[in-house]
């Protein structure tokens, strides 16, 4: 009989442990997958909320298990995000995060013409400076292309004072 008993505690205390638990630790009343985190950020940027768009897409980026290759193109997204609201300090922080992951990444889009803007409006004018050569020696092109907009800007310029 004291057998009995001495089971139906060790129950009970078993019980009560959990019990205690699910008080402590509940469940999580929101089961989000990873493709869920990234809809919301979509939705929440194309309704013109940028800045909690890119706080959703921080969540995505440190709460969910997402591709290597990703990666990358979320960081430039919070930090195209940040420049569009002209925080270039976070913007600059984002681009430099994508290039640690994947180096070749930041040749893509306009990565090195915002990080160098970024760094000159934040007063860092050295630093934009080695910036430009660095992306100018990783990808020539780059320098090409900064020369094309000045020759179009020039041009634009003489047939403006033309039309005076």
């Amino acid at each position: 009989m004291s057998k009995i008993i001495s089971f139906i505690q060790i129950l009970c205390f078993i019980l009560l442990l959990l019990i205690a638990y699910r008080l402590y630790f509940p469940p999580k009343a929101e089961n989000w997958t990873a493709e869920q985190q990234r809809a919301l950020a979509v939705t929440l940027r194309t309704k013109g909320l940028d800045l909690q768009a890119a706080k959703e897409l921080q969540k995505y980026l440190s709460d969910y298990q997402i591709p290597a290759k990703e990666r990358p193109g979320v960081c430039v997204t919070i930090g195209n995000i940040y420049y569009d609201k002209l925080d270039f300090a976070n913007a600059v922080a984002y681009y430099y995060r994508a290039e640690a992951l994947d180096p070749t990444f930041a040749n893509d889009k306009d990565v090195p013409k915002r990080v160098v803007d970024s760094l000159t409006k934040l007063g860092r004018q050295k630093e934009a400076a080695a910036a430009r050569k660095r992306y100018t020696e990783l990808d020539p092109s780059l320098a090409e292309k900064e020369t094309e907009k000045k020759e179009v800007k020039e041009e634009a310029k003489v047939e403006k004072q033309e039309e005076k």
